[in-house]
């Protein structure tokens, strides 16, 4: 039914809900999302909700690699991609993917390129030091 399925193992990730909403947006083929909500210990973010995306809710951590091999176990899809629950997806981007195994063949491994998402900064007025994409200092 589905080529590709993008796994999201996650464990108190205050982005998730942004990532998940981002994923779906960016999906042109058939493409499914499993999201494993792994011993959450802080409250779960708003998800969207849509057919293409299954949400399972883990009541204690099995850990990242146990929660990404959960997720795996529940794909049918030909193409599995792992992900992190704080990122941003370009349109089409599962599209690409299933194609450029077309052209290598599927005994490979695919990394896509990696760029520095700044979600927000943080600047402090009184000394004027910035830093980026972490909880806000009390």
């Amino acid at each position: 039914m589905y080529d590709l399925a993008i796994l999201v193992p996650a464990r108190n990730e205050e982005f998730i809900g942004v990532t998940i909403e981002d994923i779906l947006k960016n999906i042109r083929g058939k493409t499914e999302v499993i999201a494993i909500l792994d011993g959450y210990d802080t409250p779960i973010p708003s998800i969207p909700s849509d057919p293409r995306l299954r949400v399972i809710k883990n009541e204690t951590s099995i850990g990242q690699r146990a929660a990404t091999n959960q997720a795996a176990k529940l794909s049918e899809a030909k193409y599995l991609m792992k992900t992190d629950a704080h990122v941003a997806f370009d349109e089409g981007f599962d599209v690409k993917m299933v194609e450029a195994f077309k052209e290598t063949g599927d005994n490979v491994t695919m990394i896509p390129t990696l760029y520095n998402l700044h979600a927000y900064d943080w600047k402090c007025k009184k000394c004027g030091v910035q830093w980026y994409q972490g909880l806000i200092p009390d």
